[in-house]
């Protein structure tokens, strides 16, 4: 029996909207320089980061219930532009103050618009036999601007300057808004909910199934949110390393396991990939707290990609699969609302934990929470674990 494709035209031209959209969003990596620039210390720095988590969290509740009731593309295209619009807005920036925080709550709702309402449409058009793999190939489009935007943003910078560096994101968003007009919602995925937003979250934040998928969220969010605030200052602080190596490491890596061992989560099941992944994300931690030499920083780089390229499909997969079809842009966004939140908790703790006991210490803190939240999943999830993807598959 053939397996149903993956590479239609419409993923392909989703997967390139996220590309763009991506390259944008991840020259940002750069921006915790430009507002060490401004004067902003460690503890700051993670504050202003964290008001872009601010703003996706304030707007999420609707955005889950707009992408349910109206469809993934209206929603896409109203985040794109929005996007734009903020990264317009940075341009404005001279100095630290009230503007800087709302430019990124504006940033925040904006990116969550979008992110949120592509990657449900993505869900939408991988076949239901391949989703874990479909996902981990189309989330790779999300990865490799983590390595891209490290470089160009050096390559910039090396050159020019941040106003540069926010003319390169505004082109890179321009460009993934052309790519979402030809977008079209899948005829089966739009259903108008029939209640109020607030109420379909909530629904989809305590699904006893979701309920363990969401503690193993927090504790990788809360930990990528650490790792992509704190690496520029850390590289600039330590001497030692670039940004944009360790990046391109962490990127190439994920996008590479994703690629050619994409298939490995379905063959051996989501729930059971679920522990290793996030325990080779921990494992890129312990190595990036030891680091001395550009070499090490490349290796944890390398390490916390692979974590990362099976982790994120893993939650995201195990996510769709046990979401009601009806409620499955409510499920996401709650997911991505997750992600936010991590981000707003990371910037002020860790910053916070980087000037009290260093860096070395606060990246080893941050492989524990990896471990402690993977331990949590397994106890909690016990109810679901009677066979590989035996769950998923009567939701399904």
């Amino acid at each position: 029996m053939s397996r149903p494709p993956l590479l239609t035209r419409d993923f392909a031209l989703a997967a390139s909207a996220v590309l763009m959209l991506h390259l944008a969003a991840f020259l940002f990596l750069h921006l915790p320089g430009f507002l060490q620039s401004l004067g902003a210390g460690e503890a700051e720095i993670g504050r202003i980061m964290s008001a872009q988590a601010l703003g996706a969290l304030l707007a999420w509740p609707f955005i889950g219930w707009a992408i349910d009731a109206y469809g993934r593309r209206a929603v896409t295209l109203a985040g794109a532009a929005l996007f734009i619009v903020a990264i317009g807005l940075y341009l404005a920036i001279g100095e630290l103050g009230p503007f800087v925080y709302t430019v990124r709550l504006l940033d925040g709702v904006a990116s969550t618009m979008w992110y949120a309402a592509l990657f449900t449409h993505g869900a939408d058009l991988v076949p239901a036999a391949r989703r874990t793999e479909g996902l981990a190939i189309f989330g790779a489009s999300a990865l490799i601007p983590i390595g891209l935007g490290a470089q160009f943003g050096d390559a910039i910078l090396a050159w020019a300057g941040y106003r540069e560096l926010f003319f390169g994101a505004l082109g890179f968003a321009l460009l993934g808004l052309v790519l979402c007009l030809p977008m079209r919602d899948v005829p089966t995925a739009r259903a108008v909910p029939s209640m109020p937003p607030a109420r379909g979250l909530l629904i989809a934040a305590t699904e006893p199934a979701l309920r363990p998928v969401w503690c193993a969220a927090f504790a990788f969010f809360v930990c990528a949110g650490a790792l992509f605030t704190f690496l520029k200052t850390f590289v600039a602080v330590v001497e030692v390393g670039r940004a944009g190596g360790f990046f391109t490491a962490y990127a190439l890596t994920a996008v590479l396991f994703r690629v050619f061992l994409g298939w490995v989560p379905d063959r051996l099941g989501a729930r059971r990939m679920l522990g290793p992944a996030v325990l080779c994300y921990a494992l890129g931690f312990v190595v990036l707290a030891g680091a001395d030499t550009p070499a090490t920083v490349l290796a944890a780089g390398a390490v916390c990609g692979i974590g990362h390229g099976y982790t994120y499909p893993v939650l995201f997969s195990l996510v769709v699969s046990r979401a009601a079809t009806q409620r499955r842009g409510a499920a996401t966004a709650f997911f991505a609302a997750i992600d936010w939140i991590g981000l707003l908790l990371a910037g002020p703790l860790f910053g916070q934990l980087i000037e009290v006991f260093g860096y070395g210490a606060a990246f080893s803190i941050a492989a524990a929470v990896l471990a402690a939240g993977t331990a949590q999943f397994y106890t909690a999830d016990r109810g679901f674990g009677g066979g590989r993807g035996a769950h998923e598959r009567k939701v399904i």
